[in-house]
């Protein structure tokens, strides 16, 4: 019964915090996966980032172009997968909670993964290989809309920002996210492997997605785990 006291009034983090206003983070969510959505049909029918991609390639040499090698194959879905899981075992060893290490750790993931679907919906090709004077080797064949890359960084990034959002380091995923993403962006481009907008439709998509996400992990699955536990 003690134990279960101490639980009950363990102070929460911030990404456990109940959702005020769940209905607006699920219509955010809904109009930004149909914005999204949208922009890859559009995208893909006029493919009007092209010359972007082409210029942004000629610059993919030296140190830089083997950062962005190393980018795009160092948070390729199975490392990203390990990385997230690493992250969340640090999380538990600091708050000292392993439920709050499953819900950082699911608010990425359920955040990040579905874009693997609408990359098959919209099925954008890559950008023309031959056109580019630095083309990636291996050659990628599946979709190229949304960037998987830049989605699991700002996911990743949000999922911190609600674990630190009540404490005085609430700030620092709103900087180190940003500057990540500028980065993460430029070098899935200059790879020649997306175009500027599948990294624009990443963003869009995580920034409203997330919210409604963690209302789904925490106020609905948990809320209700939790009350099944305690009973």
């Amino acid at each position: 019964m003690t134990e279960l006291r101490r639980t009950r009034t363990r102070p929460l983090t911030g990404i456990e915090r109940t959702t005020r206003r769940p209905l607006v983070a699920v219509a955010v969510a809904v109009i930004g996966a149909v914005a999204v959505i949208a922009l890859g049909f559009a995208m893909k029918a006029t493919q009007a980032d092209q010359s972007l991609v082409i210029a942004l390639n000629k610059t993919h040499t030296g140190l830089w172009g083997t950062i962005g090698n190393a980018i795009y194959r160092g948070i390729e879905p199975v490392p990203a997968v390990v990385i997230t899981l690493v992250i969340a075992g640090i999380v538990w060893a600091v708050s000292r909670s392993l439920r709050t290490a499953i819900l950082f750790g699911l608010t990425v993931a359920l955040t990040w993964l579905p874009v693997a679907a609408v990359k098959i919906l919209v099925d954008r090709p890559r950008p023309d290989a031959s056109l580019l004077v630095h083309p990636f080797s291996p050659l990628q064949t599946d979709g190229s809309f949304p960037s998987g890359h830049t989605a699991y960084v700002v996911a990743l990034a949000i999922a911190f920002w609600f674990l630190l959002r009540d404490t005085r380091y609430a700030w620092l995923p709103i900087v180190l996210g940003v500057v990540a993403t500028a980065v993460i962006g430029l070098a899935v481009v200059s790879d020649g492997l997306h175009f500027p907008t599948d990294v624009l439709g990443s963003v869009v998509w995580a920034l409203t997605t997330a919210a409604a996400v963690r209302w789904l992990i925490v106020d609905v699955v948990a809320s209700r785990v939790g009350r099944r536990s305690a009973a």
